[in-house]
């Protein structure tokens, strides 16, 4: 804390209150989460992602699931979606009945698609979604939402827990081959997109095991591990900041 009054002694007011958000985001594990809605690449750095034509999507979406479809990105922030690559899959528990498949199907959950009319909608809660990634990998964040362009506000997640799991996708999520890295129980509702960051683990399965009242939407389950997740070398990685410069004795 010493060196950040030093800084702080040397500012003025309006640097002062950028620092003050920099530190927010930095301890604050929730984060709103932007997108750029143009398409992203459809390959990056030898991953390869799931096919998404917005042509067909918008076509599958009735009138009143808009807004209408928006591309979710296959990279943020240098990092490839690990949810939207090709061979990754998802499996459900439930999901509300009536609506699928013209939307709110389960398959949504990483359809590479945001908005209501591609959500996935949980029946009788509690209930879970997951990604199996086809292959372990790093995994310290996800963003999720119930509705990323906020055209709709209902249905909110506002008690759920996010789960990983690196050799078993055990079926009950309190089952010991399960790991929580993140529970969300007092905090405010999510609506929008949200960063979730969490330490990093080894994990194949990512899920979502949400309580609370039956009928909660999930936009789109995003998950990262850095910018090349899915090389994991127990060999010492190389350093990429300097603080881990200066710490690494060789």
């Amino acid at each position: 804390m010493k060196e950040w009054f030093e800084i702080f002694k040397s500012v003025s007011v309006g640097d002062y209150v950028c620092l003050v958000l920099v530190m927010t985001l930095t301890i604050n594990p929730l984060a709103s989460g932007n997108h750029n809605p143009k398409q992203g690449p459809k390959e990056w750095r030898g991953y390869k992602f799931k096919a998404q034509d917005i042509k067909k999507a918008k076509e599958e979406c009735e009138p009143g699931g808009k807004p209408g479809p928006e591309f979710v990105s296959t990279v943020r922030d240098g990092e490839p979606n690990l949810a939207l690559l090709e061979k990754a899959t998802f499996k459900i528990l439930n999901e509300l009945g009536g609506w699928c498949p013209r939307r709110h199907c389960g398959k949504y959950i990483h359809d590479g698609f945001y908005n209501n009319c591609r959500s996935w909608i949980i029946g009788p809660a509690p209930s879970w979604g997951e990604i199996d990634l086809a292959g372990v990998a790093t995994v310290n964040r996800v963003f999720i939402g119930s509705d990323h362009s906020q055209g709709f506000v209902d249905r909110v997640l506002a008690d759920f827990d996010i789960l990983v799991a690196d050799k078993v996708a055990a079926e009950k999520s309190d089952a010991p081959s399960w790991k929580q890295v993140y529970t969300h129980k007092k905090g405010a509702p999510i609506s929008k997109t949200t960063e979730i960051k969490f330490k990093e683990v080894r994990a194949r399965w990512v899920r979502i095991h949400i309580r609370g009242a039956n009928g909660a939407r999930l936009d789109e389950l995003e998950i990262y591990g850095g910018n090349n997740p899915m090389s994991i070398d127990p060999v010492g990685k190389l350093p990429s900041t300097w603080s881990q410069i200066k710490t690494v004795h060789w």
